[in-house]
Order: C-alpha cells, then sequence, then structure tokens
C-alpha cells in the first residue's frame, strides 16, 4: 500500500469516526446553545461530506488534511462529542 493510500484510509476513518461521535451526542441536562449547535451542525457536515467525498474516490487527502482530521477526531472523542467542551477549551 503507497502512502496515498494510508492517507486516504486514515483521513476516511477519522472523518467518518467523527462524524458519527458527534451525531451520536446527547446533552442530556446541559443548556441548549444556539451558536454551539451550530457549529456541531457544520461539524457533522463538513465530516459527513468529507467522508462520502474519500469513499466516492472525489477526495485524495494530503499528509496536512490527514493530521488535521486526526487532530479533530482526537478533540472530538476526548470531549465525548460535546463541541462546547472543546470549544470552552480553547478560550
Amino acid at each position: 500500500m503507497t502512502m496515498t493510500k494510508y492517507l486516504t484510509v486514515l483521513a476516511l476513518l477519522c472523518y467518518a469516526s467523527t462524524c458519527l461521535r458527534l451525531l451520536c451526542y446527547r446533552r442530556g441536562l446541559a443548556n441548549h446553545r444556539l451558536h454551539i449547535s451550530v457549529v456541531a451542525w457544520l461539524l457533522i457536515v463538513a465530516t459527513g461530506t468529507s467522508t462520502l467525498e474519500i469513499l466516492l474516490g472525489h477526495g485524495h487527502p494530503s499528509f496536512g488534511q490527514a493530521a488535521i482530521a486526526l487532530t479533530l477526531c482526537v478533540l472530538v472523542h476526548r470531549a465525548q462529542g460535546n463541541v462546547a467542551n472543546i470549544i470552552r477549551g480553547m478560550q
């Protein structure tokens, strides 16, 4: 397998995992904040679209894109899908 294929598989798994984790998030008793919900929705759309692009053969991620996908995946999973915790951690 070439490096390009490894990067493609890595990015595909990261995007799909991030999208699914965000889709499965349940806020429970947490307050609803519209701006956080919009950011979460945009992340779901972006990672879902990226997943589909790779699956359909239209996307060939570079090393940098795969690294960003991996970083986002780690952040989302560490925050258990809570986008507010990710944003709060950046302040």
